[in-house]
């Protein structure tokens, strides 16, 4: 009966052939992909996979010219009235020469800033503190702010935005900022012939610093 259904319908024998002419095609390909697998191409494939992407790091970005302050970043503090505002200044003498090391108050609120001390020599490799001090009356007002900008001047020019916030429950504020006043001694491909190496504030003077921080200085 078998026989005389698929002479009856010959479309169902040339169904069943194409299936198991697909049938024997993915079998081949399958076969000679795990061949593969097992030869040159494998391992090529394998040690492909394995190799670690690395982070595309140009480089190449331009920095601030050579003759721009260097930026410590900006501080808030907040004090109670009464209280008072510190920065405990940390400068490094990164060099092998001693560094005469200035520490400058400007800004509207300047005058009520103290500086201890105002300058020192720092010996090579050592460091020294500085501390800024702004006191706030007792009568002050709830959100009264007081703003300065501290200069660092020794091998370099560095300078700090502080703000000071009069605040209820506030208290006394201490804060601590690390700065390494260190000579640039590496050429860079983005120099500049008007660049001076390796400190290029070395030949300056307290009144050349900038006509409000010569001033308070």
């Amino acid at each position: 009966m078998n026989g005389a259904s698929q002479s009856d319908n010959p479309l169902a024998g040339l169904s069943q052939a194409l299936t198991d002419l697909i049938d024997q095609g993915v079998r081949m390909g399958a076969d000679l992909l795990d061949t593969l697998g097992r030869g040159p191409l494998g391992q090529l494939a394998s040690s492909i996979q394995k190799t670690p992407v690395l982070p595309k790091t140009c480089g190449c970005d331009i920095p601030p010219p050579c003759w721009m302050p260097k930026p410590l970043g900006d501080l808030v503090s907040h004090v109670c009235p009464g209280g008072a505002a510190t920065i405990r200044l940390l400068v490094t003498n990164c060099s092998i020469t001693p560094r005469a090391v200035q520490v400058l108050v400007a800004g509207k609120d300047a005058a009520k800033v103290t500086v201890t001390p105002a300058a020192a020599t720092v010996g090579p490799m050592e460091r020294a503190a500085f501390v800024a001090t702004l006191a706030i009356a007792g009568d002050a007002a709830e959100c009264e702010s007081h703003e300065v900008l501290l200069w660092v001047r020794g091998c370099h020019l560095h300078y700090l935005r502080w703000r000071v916030d009069v605040r209820s429950r506030g208290g006394h504020a201490c804060h601590e900022v690390d700065v390494q006043d260190c000579p640039d001694l590496v050429h860079h491909w983005y120099d500049h012939f008007y660049c001076q190496r390796p400190c290029p504030q070395a030949g300056r003077t307290s009144g050349q610093v900038g006509g409000q921080v010569g001033a308070n200085g």
